[in-house]
């Protein structure tokens, strides 16, 4: 069954409370109907652009909305409440100007509307203005419908990355690493830091430096520069999610790579969340990184979930 309702789209900087709320009651009435999560996007405090507006938000109301936006705590002639349900979200994540992600959501009953093309649209549009010369639609390999969409927007399959957890014996196995510490970082030490970042990961210096200051004023992340014999030689990031953690931006410098500190910085990150406490612990990783797979297998990670990141074809002048 599907309802068709007068939808009204908003776009927004960032979610207010009620918002959010509404955003993730969305996401479980999808999940719950999938079968899957619909990979929204909630860390767009990180974008590059802070001007961005990355959140297209789509009301169904049951009332004549006059032109006025569709929400639910907005008010009809005789006061009470316009009655208005969420009906559909999509965000856009873009850490760097030059590429942006797009995750989007609509009710079970409010598709084949066209909805999901809108929310997509009006998120690409934002973003090539923004400097996006790449946008990438994300989604659950396990969706029926995502490829489908993707390829009516001309979109093809750029790569899949797996979400993996921790088994729960997995820290329990783990031994620190004897080559290596991690060092904090703070608002000190985030230039050096995103210089290398940008040797890591072959981005430019700007646009790290960008990326470091909102991980640093994020209270969730916490940015590590690890060191072994010779100094600086990658990096990590440890991020607070629920009630667990994500391991994000483990790299290692180029002239370091062949040498095992990766796996001695995973060893790290997982020895300062044992010490916490902490049991629930996931990342992500290119499903067609195979050593990245054998190490990430090896200290007790198992596939829990594919996500598909499908390539808009850029825009002709």
């Amino acid at each position: 069954m599907n309802i068709c309702l007068p939808v009204r789209f908003e776009h927004r900087t960032e979610l207010t409370r009620d918002d959010r709320a509404a955003v993730e009651a969305l996401a479980r009435e999808c999940r719950e109907g999938d079968g899957f999560d619909p990979c929204l996007h909630y860390d767009t405090h990180l974008n590059a652009d802070g001007d961005l507006r990355p959140w297209r938000l789509a009301w169904a109301c049951a009332a004549t909305c006059r032109g006025e936006p569709c929400r639910a705590d907005a008010a009809v002639d005789d006061g009470r409440p316009r009655p208005a349900k969420l009906v559909a979200a999509a965000s856009a994540f873009a850490p760097l100007r030059s590429e942006g992600e797009i995750s989007a959501c609509v009710s079970p009953l409010f598709r084949r509307q066209g909805l999901f093309k809108a929310l997509y649209g009006g998120l690409e549009d934002a973003l090539r203005a923004s400097g996006a010369g790449s946008v990438l639609l994300v989604c659950d390999s396990r969706s029926p419908t995502s490829g489908s969409i993707a390829r009516d927007l001309d979109a093809r399959l750029d790569h899949a990355e797996l979400l993996m957890g921790l088994e729960p014996d997995g820290l329990d196995r783990v031994a620190p690493p004897a080559n290596l510490r991690l060092v904090p970082v703070g608002a000190d030490g985030a230039d050096g830091c995103a210089r290398l970042s940008a040797a890591v990961f072959g981005d430019g210096v700007d646009d790290e430096r960008s990326f470091v200051g909102a991980i640093l004023r994020d209270g969730a992340r916490e940015l590590f520069v690890a060191h072994g014999a010779a100094g600086a030689v990658g990096l990590a990031t440890i991020t607070r999610s629920g009630s667990g953690y994500e391991l994000n931006g483990v790299g290692v410098l180029p002239e370091h790579r062949g040498k095992g500190y990766g796996a001695a910085i995973i060893d790290a990150c997982l020895v300062v969340l044992r010490n916490r406490g902490v049991r629930d612990v996931s990342l992500e990783v290119d499903a067609e990184n195979g050593p990245a797979l054998a190490l990430y297998r090896s200290r007790g990670f198992v596939e829990t979930a594919k996500v598909d990141y499908w390539r808009l074809p850029a825009r002709r002048e």
